[in-house]
């Protein structure tokens, strides 16, 4: 073989190596630095997300119905605290609106968990996907693995129901990993355990019973005082997070 020809054989089979290695082991480094959703589709990943039946809901006298699916595109991706609060809130409205449709504005819902996810679902199930300003968590509210429990009151009934996931069904370091991922501090090794950990919540989240994820709640009667005007608590939220903001300074 003429010398030109092998150099250039050569550097053919060195660049070639080089495009081997640079998707084997650079490509987690880029999928784990944007979302999901963009890997994904720049990958040709495709994955079928479970669907649990939607979830129905009276507004303003028409019915409304959200699927998970409608969930996760609110949100922007699959999330795996996107399917836990749906699960959860399709539970809550079993046990207490048997038989029944629900009307919004007979429910009050609460959680002690911050995460963007749950918060999402919420959002977009107790105000609607168009134009709501969206929640904010109050100032020291921190994300764990046990805070991933539901309040739902039926207020005409003053029935209520506290839906608490188990939390063996949730990874004990599941938000250490991902706070590193937020700021870009995850290691190669780190990322390959999240992102199981997020395959696995987001795949076998919507196809678990309700028992297995939540146990066996049942409804109770409540008294209340007090009240709330619409947008109240999102605006003292938001009032105590600028005056911690302040106080920072």
């Amino acid at each position: 073989m003429h010398p030109e020809k092998r150099r250039d054989d050569v550097k053919k089979r060195i660049f070639s190596a080089l495009v081997v290695y640079f998707m084997i082991f650079m490509f987690p480094v880029f999928g784990f630095a944007g979302s999901c959703l963009e890997c994904h589709q720049k990958y040709g990943v495709t994955v079928k997300v479970p669907t649990p039946p939607p979830i129905k809901i009276m507004v303003d006298g028409k019915e409304d119905l959200i699927g998970l699916d409608r969930a996760f595109q609110f949100h922007g991706h699959e999330c795996a605290g996107i399917a836990i609060a749906y699960r959860a809130v399709q539970y809550g409205i079993k046990l207490l609106f048997p038989h029944e449709i629900p009307q919004r504005d007979d429910l009050m819902v609460t959680t002690r968990i911050p995460a963007s996810g749950v918060r999402d679902f919420l959002d977009l199930f107790m105000k609607g996907d168009r134009g709501a300003e969206k929640a904010v968590p109050p100032a020291g509210m921190e994300k764990s693995r046990d805070g991933f429990v539901f309040t739902m009151l039926r207020k005409s009934t003053c029935d209520a129901v506290e839906i608490r996931l188990n939390p063996e069904r949730f990874p004990t370091d599941f938000f250490v990993l991902n706070e590193k991922k937020m700021g870009d501090k995850i290691t190669l090794k780190e990322w390959d355990k999240l992102h199981g950990y997020l395959k696995t919540l987001i795949l076998e989240v919507p196809v678990q019973s309700d028992e297995e994820l939540f146990g066996t709640p049942r409804p109770y009667k409540v008294i209340v005082w007090g009240t709330l005007k619409p947008g109240e608590l999102d605006k003292n939220i938001r009032k105590a997070r600028q005056e911690e903001k302040k106080k920072a300074l």
